[in-house]
Parts: C-alpha cells; sequence; structure tokens
C-alpha cells in the first residue's frame, strides 16, 4: 500500500518533459534512490563488516570442519587461500595449541560480533524501505542471515568444482553461482525486513542482486588472481587485505544498489511496478453515511 500511494504521488507531481513518461520517471527515481542511501559510503562501510564480522566466521569454520570446499570458496571469491600461512605452510588445524585457546568461547564470541554485518544491512533496509528499527527481539535474525550468508561460501565452492567438468561445466558453474546469490539474498532480505516488503520485491531483489554478483565474479575470475599476486608481491599481506576490501566493495555496492534500484523500479506507474506491486488496494477507504448504517 505504501509503494503504491508513492507510486500514484509521483505520477500526479510530475513534472517537466524528463518526467511526462514513465520510463523517465523511473529512471529518475533510480537516481535518486542511489544519492539518497549514499551508495559508496553505506557500500564501504558494509565491506567493512563482511570483512571484520563475516570473513572471521568462515574461517573459523575451515577451523572446525577442515573442509577444503570452503577454502576453495574463498580462493574463488576473493583470491587467497585461508588455509595456506604467509610462508606457503598450512593453515591453523584443529589439533593446534592455538586452536585449543581460540576454544569454542572464542568461536561464539566471533559469531556475535558477526551479527553488526546483520544490523549494518538491517539500517541499510530500513533506510531503503522506510522501515521502522528493530530491537532485541530480532536478534535471532541476525544470526540467520549471518549463517546464511556464511554458508554460501561452501556452495559456491560446489560452483569450482561443477566448473571443472568438460564442456558444460562453466556454464553449470554459472548458473550454479546464480541460484545460490539469488537464495541467499531472496532469504537476507526476508529475514530482516521481517514481512515488511512483499514477496515480489523480494524476488526480485534476489534475482536483481543474484544477476549483478554472477556478472561481478565472472570478471574477478579474468582479473582478481592478477591483481592479487601483484598486491602479495608488492605488499604482502597487507596486499591481500587491500585487495579483499576492494573487492568486498565491490561486492556491497551490488548488494546495497540492487535493493535501491528494486525500490525505485517498484515505484514505476508502467508494467514493471505492477508487477512487482501486486494487486494495489485502495488507497483511501470507502466512507459511508452513519444515517443509512442498518436501512434495508
Amino acid at each position: 500500500m505504501a509503494l503504491a500511494r508513492e507510486a500514484r504521488h509521483a505520477r500526479t507531481e510530475a513534472d517537466g518533459w524528463f518526467e511526462r513518461t514513465s520510463p523517465g520517471r523511473t529512471f529518475r527515481r533510480v537516481i535518486e534512490e542511489i544519492v539518497a542511501i549514499e551508495l559508496f559510503d553505506r557500500a564501504m562501510t558494509l565491506a567493512a563488516k563482511i570483512f571484520t564480522s563475516v570473513l572471521p566466521v568462515i574461517i573459523a569454520g575451515t577451523i572446525f570442519t577442515g573442509g577444503d570446499i570452503v577454502a576453495h570458496g574463498i580462493d574463488d571469491q576473493f583470491g587467497f587461500d585461508p588455509a595456506t600461512g604467509p610462508d606457503g605452510g598450512g593453515g591453523l588445524q584443529a589439533t593446534d595449541p592455538s586452536f585449543a585457546a581460540f576454544g569454542v568461547a572464542g568461536l561464539l564470541m566471533v559469531v556475535i560480533s558477526g551479527t553488526s554485518f546483520a544490523r549494518t544491512l538491517t539500517r541499510i533496509y530500513g533506510k531503503i524501505w522506510n522501515m521502522p528499527p528493530s530491537g532485541l527481539n530480532h536478534a535471532w535474525r541476525w544470526m540467520a542471515v549471518l549463517f546464511a550468508v556464511a554458508m554460501s561460501v561452501p556452495l559456491l565452492g560446489v560452483a569450482r568444482t561443477v566448473a571443472e567438468l568438460r564442456v558444460v561445466g562453466r556454464p553449470l558453474a554459472l548458473l550454479v553461482e546464480f541460484a545460490v546469490w539469488m537464495f541467499v539474498w531472496i532469504l537476507v532480505p526476508h529475514l530482516l525486513t521481517a514481512g515488511w516488503v512483499s514477496g515480489r520485491v523480494l524476488w526480485a531483489t534476489g534475482a536483481l542482486t543474484a544477476a549483478g554478483l554472477t556478472t561481478f565474479r565472472a570478471g574477478g575470475r579474468v582479473v582478481l588472481p592478477r591483481i592479487t599476486e601483484t598486491a602479495e608481491a608488492q605488499f604482502g599481506q597487507w596486499g591481500l587485505v587491500f585487495t579483499s576490501i576492494s573487492w568486498l566493495f565491490g561486492y556491497s555496492v551490488i548488494i546495497v544498489g540492487a535493493a535501491a534500484v528494486t525500490k525505485a523500479l517498484a515505484l514505476d506507474e508502467g508494467m514493471i511496478g505492477r508487477v512487482l506491486r501486486g494487486p494495489e488496494p485502495a488507497l483511501e477507504p470507502k466512507h459511508t453515511d452513519p444515517s443509512t448504517t442498518g436501512d434495508s
């Protein structure tokens, strides 16, 4: 109902040659939404949260499971293997004394701090969709979002395995990656908006985000290995940090931008907006004459 009201208001308030057509108004809204959300500032904040909150949880998962598929997923997405130390030796193993010092309590603290990523994303969605602030009663949603995003890495590692198949490997890997991203980025806003956003808009957000991330990663397979190798050769481990944050910034621009663009498309008065909003309810309740109540 809020989307329908805003779309109707935009249509009645349209002024000027550029805004006389539905595509022109939609393009204007896309620009306005991107500016309003402060895309690059929000994306940099989200990238920093992923690096400091989500990646430690993912890497800690490799310690407990010893799963190569998680390490492969990180290597495929960010261009470095977390199981390999600076000198090319093995990474931290569950039998190491340092692991015992880290322990379950340490992992719990990592997970709790990792929810700051979900809280940041909640504030971003709140800004885009004009949602009321959420309280501690949504803490389980933050945990679920952290788990969903962390689990996407080993699932994306499966795409790397599929890519090794002959002939159909690469196209099939792209389909697997798109499916993983779409599932994650339908689920994440669904959890964080808590029913505030309609299912059609969630599907559109997931599809747009998945398309952007899959395309971004496809290009990264060409340039990221060389960038990572050069950065590590020049700056050592700091080069990996800078490259990872830069790459995460690109991911974050797509995540935030896709939500903002979907909001703008949902306000379109044309077919796209009508499909995303679904059947529009009456914006004003019908008024009846009290004197006629009970008349036959």
